[in-house]
């Protein structure tokens, strides 16, 4: 009774302070929740697809996990969540018994008041017939006719003229520079979803990708069916993960990594997903995954007559006559899977996937990629354990491909007392290892030639104060691309946040890397390897001046140092303002950005706000000013507008890009529109 009464009071009080940001915005939850973890991993991470997790966290608002039934592999979905928070919750259950409401996650050991709040639109603390009721029980009729429609339809173009679209180009673009985005998705609940996506980029005649597919999910024996697009994660990474992934970051749930199986594709990456079928099974302590794939990929054409080719196209664009030449040349196929056993405390797997290519693969190899997969087929197998005792996770995976040569990770989870998580990863990967759809933790871009020891370490040391950080040091046994010898390097990073009050957060970000990266010094032929350092410190705050008004500001320092050359320097500022108007149904956000860098090579990336389901995480680089405008207009709770602006200024050029993107002067400017319509 004596719980009871406080949990009702502290819903009451605590509730109607934050649910008009968390339960009436959530998708402001999001954007600051993705913000937060862009900014807290390397700047190498910027070309990742955060489109993926925006969905991930946008499916749990219309399916909130639920705290008194979840498992540990549920409370995973939530990536902000580390291994000790999911312990405690499942801990504080067992304890006290089932949660009366989700406001009582703020008591859960490990929780402040601030993960709480950005927790509550995505849980719930449901009764048992109150979870089951909302999809378990429905008839297929129910699922195919009472689910929510949604349409995305989204515009975007350069106002100044690139070279490839003038008349007297050399290589002229195919199309216009009219970019288009669309997707519809159908869904019942947590059910069944059924979605397709089409793009047109900028230069390209007509909407050259189609992806979709029908996904079906129960509790019973067969847990997922899905025909159509999309994407695996299985193990560590070292031999399948599609999708979402981060490597070195002061966000502690980057170490290990946690596979969702097999889940329908809806982003549009035009590489990185498999076509076909794909299941997955659940018997007794077995779970079972397996998939096949076969679809056209792009290529660079060694031989069109003899069907060869010498390298896989990753950039999905086909603005130009050479363009289209490798578009769909090679077909690929796929089979593969993954066996899970679960007893207790410990879940050990295996997984496998075998790929070929419908021509030769024939690669232009040169000393640094000599190692790499030169062959139209290849397999590779691994075995995976993990164990928990307490708030311990003790997890490993070594695997092989189809010339035994071997990738191994092993690592380990620790919640200590008094807020103190500790990660620990080993891994170290032959430096001929092939596997091309591997993505384990590593410092480069491949799960190959490397071998290296990470630690990191989150506390609280004050109740208001956050402390995370890591280091990382690695080693690579053969040459790599730009690095022409065997090198070894480390890197580094803390943050410390301070939060006063509700209404601010604020936190100071520092990071450096040392490793090796060629120079050719002048009236010389032949490149030197030589030491590179980057560092990077920045202060970030956001507070909130009145309920409708919220800013944030940044300012950032970076510095670079390659062999004897004089160090280079970057610096960044950017002011942001959102508001949301109380009697109109609009909301604004602005930013305004000045940076002034020496050089590509200080660059300093920033997330930015963008129209929903979208992201933008650009480089600011040599001098100028960058500035947004973002307008939101709903027309309805079911129809929601948005109009973006976005304009870079350069001081120091006469013109932008190069070859078929380049732009006659120092402006470009972007003019983006989307509607979003629920039905």
């Amino acid at each position: 009774m004596k719980r009871f009464a406080v949990i009702l009071f502290f819903a009451l009080i605590f509730a109607k302070i934050t649910a008009q940001e968390t339960d009436e915005n959530p998708v402001k939850i999001i954007i600051g929740l993705i913000e937060d973890i862009a900014a807290s991993t390397d700047d190498e991470n910027s070309e990742i697809d955060f489109e993926q997790l925006y969905e991930q966290f946008t499916n749990l608002l219309n399916n909130p996990v639920n705290l008194n039934a979840a498992t540990r592999k549920d409370l995973e979905q939530l990536f902000i969540l580390s291994d000790f928070q999911i312990s405690s919750i499942l801990e504080y259950v067992k304890s006290n018994g089932k949660m009366l409401s989700k406001y009582e996650l703020a008591f859960v050991h490990g929780f402040d008041d601030a993960l709480a709040e950005s927790l509550y639109p995505f849980v719930t603390a449901a009764s048992d017939y109150e979870y089951i009721s909302k999809s378990d029980t429905a008839k297929f009729k129910d699922m195919i006719t009472r689910g929510e429609h949604q349409i995305i339809a989204r515009a975007k173009q350069l106002i100044e003229k690139q070279a490839g679209y003038k008349d007297d180009a050399t290589t002229k673009f195919r199309g216009s520079p009219l970019s288009l985005y669309t997707r519809y998705t159908y869904k019942y609940h947590d059910r069944l979803k059924f979605n397709i996506t089409t793009e047109k980029d900028a230069g390209e005649k007509y909407f050259d990708f189609i992806s979709g597919h029908i996904q079906y999910d129960s509790k019973k024996t067969l847990k997922r069916l899905i025909v159509g697009d999309f994407q695996a994660q299985f193990g560590q990474g070292l031999v399948l993960w599609n999708g979402f992934s981060l490597n070195k970051s002061v966000v502690g749930t980057t170490v290990r990594k946690r596979a969702r199986g097999v889940y329908g594709y809806s982003s549009t990456d035009e590489n990185k997903y498999f076509r076909g079928v794909a299941a997955n099974i659940e018997s007794g302590r077995f779970n079972i995954s397996v998939l096949a794939s076969y679809k056209n990929r792009d290529a660079t054409i060694v031989d069109s007559a003899n069907k060869s080719f010498k390298s896989l196209q990753t950039t999905g664009l086909h603005r130009t006559n050479s363009e289209m030449r490798g578009k769909n040349f090679v077909s690929e196929t796929a089979f593969g899977g993954n066996v899970n056993y679960e007893y207790k405390n410990l879940r050990v797997g295996i997984s496998g996937l075998w790929h070929g290519f419908g021509t030769d693969y024939l690669r232009d190899l040169q000393p640094y990629n000599m190692f790499e997969l030169n062959k139209s087929a290849n397999y590779n197998y691994s075995a995976d354990a993990q164990w928990m005792w307490k708030r311990i996770i003790l997890f490993t995976e070594t695997a092989f491909d189809s010339n035994t040569k071997n990738a191994s990770v092993v690592g380990a989870t620790l919640g200590l007392e008094q807020n103190i998580q500790l990660s620990l990863l080993y891994r170290n990967y032959a430096r001929d290892y092939k596997s091309l759809y591997a993505q384990g933790f590593s410092d480069g871009t491949k799960t190959e030639n490397e071998e290296g020891f990470f630690l990191s370490a989150a506390f609280s040391p004050l109740q208001k104060v956050n402390f995370s950080g890591y280091f990382d040091i690695f080693s690579f046994s053969w040459l790599r691309y730009r690095v022409n010898a065997p090198s070894q390097g480390y890197s580094y990073a803390f943050r410390i946040d301070y939060t006063p009050n509700y209404n601010v957060n604020m936190y100071v970000n520092v990071k450096q890397k040392n490793n090796k990266e060629n120079f050719t010094p002048e009236n010389a032929n032949i490149a030197q390897t030589v030491d590179k350092s980057v560092f990077h410190v920045n202060y970030n705050i956001k507070y909130t001046l009145f309920e409708n008004l919220k800013m944030g500001s940044r300012i950032e320092y970076a510095t670079t140092k390659l062999g004897n050359q004089p160090r280079e320097k970057g610096f960044m500022f950017f002011q942001d303002i959102a508001y949301g108007f109380k009697k109109l149904p609009i909301a604004v956000s602005l930013r305004y950005a000045y940076f002034n860098t020496d050089s590509w090579n200080t660059r300093i990336y920033a997330y930015e706000d963008d129209v929903l389901y979208a992201y933008s995480v650009p480089a600011y680089y040599s001098k100028g000013q960058r500035r947004y405008f973002n307008l939101k207009y709903s027309i309805s709770k079911r129809i929601n507008l948005w109009l973006r602006l976005s304009q870079t200024i350069y001081s120091d050029t006469k013109s932008i890009g190069s070859g078929t993107t380049k732009i006659d002067g120092n402006k470009q400017t972007e003019i983006k529109m989307q509607a979003v319509i629920k039905f």
